[in-house]
């Protein structure tokens, strides 16, 4: 056989038998490295706008009462999304163009309703995510640009300490169609992020929200900063006044939120009454206030350790459209004194409860202890409770387990994608509930 005869059969004879060329790794973005750039300073100088009195939201007279509320007060839409087992649990969800992308710690997933999930080409370590307490977001999405952001960290050989950084990558079509994962280290556009901003809130591309804590540790305002370290402005918030903390450690419950509402930033930090809502780079405003009554706990009845005994306070919060989404806890009263009466039951247990407002009503309700949430007369589903929000979507995730033990079926019309969901769904697997 001549070579010139090889040459034309030899294609024909690695296919059938089987052998099939390589294909070729994809090629990595080059990394640039970026010059170093001194952080200017603030741009603006905050405007609080008091021109607006804010909604009063009566906390004291709320959970002095029960009062049931249907799902359908603040939603019109629900469905239902298989979002894997307990081993990698959900830790972040963002809305997208086309689904949801969950964060299943340490994998990045987009769910589309009747669909498989699709694995996102980023790869990362568990440990290499931040851990963050709160409402910090580990991952963001940009609808317009379809690129997504996460937040990251890695050790600096040189320091030892950990830095973080939000890694920017490709549009979200070009990063599902890689055959190859994209590891954070090949990404070319990273920003590391100056100390103390782990508690952070994704604006746009390169806009972003950070606490701004006094001397003593307590936060007391909300930095808007650009990637490149610049600050844009910062809010200050008014708290209770507290004491040098001294020898005294600060005691639970510390509980602050940033969060954004359409294209506003809006935050509560701790001790504060008041949800403070950002008008522009520059203008923020009153938005609401929480009224706890004679069961405040203010921060220095906190930090210095007295009585908290028939004290409330928030430990939630989310918002739509509709409605804010309040959890509080409500310390108990007992009479125990010691280790000796620890099988005592106690004078008043904890207590804790959902609070929901309702912006056209200017109405406040404290839900029923054992509703355990919004009634859902939407499709006869789970009672519903927000664990988070996004872009103007609530979702919770709970076990199928227990959808399948605790939701009856009637037959009614309203429930058919319901029904065709649990009869397909693996009770091995956590469910996510999203509404809007």
């Amino acid at each position: 056989m001549n070579k010139l005869s090889l040459l034309i059969l030899l294609p024909a004879f690695l296919s059938a038998t089987g052998c099939k060329q390589q294909k070729a790794p994809e090629a990595e973005e080059t990394i640039t490295e970026v010059e170093a750039h001194e952080p200017l300073p603030p741009k603006y100088t905050a405007h609080y706008d008091k021109s607006v009195p804010p909604a009063r939201i009566d906390i004291e007279k709320a959970i002095a009462d029960s009062v049931p509320v249907n799902l359908s007060k603040v939603a019109s839409s629900i469905e239902y999304f298989m979002v894997g087992d307990d081993k990698y649990p959900i830790t972040d969800v963002v809305a997208t163009n086309e689904g949801f992308i969950a964060l299943n710690q340490p994998k990045l997933y987009l769910y589309r309703k009747g669909m498989k999930r699709k694995r996102v080409g980023l790869k990362t370590t568990y440990g290499n995510w931040i851990n963050i307490s709160g409402s910090g977001s580990k991952i963001s999405f940009d609808t317009v640009t379809t690129r997504l952001y996460a937040h990251l960290k890695r050790i600096n050989q040189d320091t030892g300490y950990g830095e973080e950084y939000v890694a920017e990558l490709p549009p979200l079509d070009s990063v599902l169609a890689r055959v190859y994962y994209l590891y954070p280290d090949s990404l070319p556009n990273r920003y590391f992020l100056p100390p103390k901003t782990s508690f952070i809130r994704y604006l746009s591309p390169d806009k972003y929200a950070t606490l701004k804590e006094n001397k003593d540790g307590m936060d007391e305002g909300v930095t808007l900063f650009k990637l490149n370290g610049d600050t844009i402005c910062t809010f200050m918030a008014g708290i209770d006044p507290t004491t040098k903390r001294g020898l005294t450690l600060f005691q639970p419950p510390f509980f602050n939120k940033i969060y954004r509402h359409g294209d506003q930033i809006t935050f509560r930090l701790s001790f504060c009454d008041t949800i403070y809502r950002t008008r522009n780079e520059q203008t923020y405003y009153p938005a609401y206030v929480t009224d706890f009554g004679k069961l405040r706990l203010t921060a220095i009845e906190n930090i210095q350790g007295k009585d908290r005994k028939n004290k409330a306070w928030m430990t939630a919060l989310e918002e739509n459209a509709k409605a804010l989404f309040i959890r509080t806890y409500k310390e108990g009263k007992s009479s125990e004194s010691g280790w000796l009466d620890a099988g005592r039951e106690p004078d008043m247990p904890p207590e804790e409860r959902q609070i929901v407002y309702l912006k056209s009503a200017k109405k406040t309700f404290a839900l029923p202890v054992k509703a355990q949430g919004l009634t859902n007369d939407l499709d006869g589903g789970l009672p519903f409770w927000p664990d988070g929000q996004t872009d103007g979507y609530l979702y919770m995730i709970r076990p199928a387990k227990e959808l399948k033990a605790k939701i009856k079926l009637t037959g009614s019309p309203k429930q058919k994608e319901l029904k065709a969901f649990l009869d397909g769904v693996d009770e091995k697997q956590n469910v996510m509930i999203v509404v809007k």
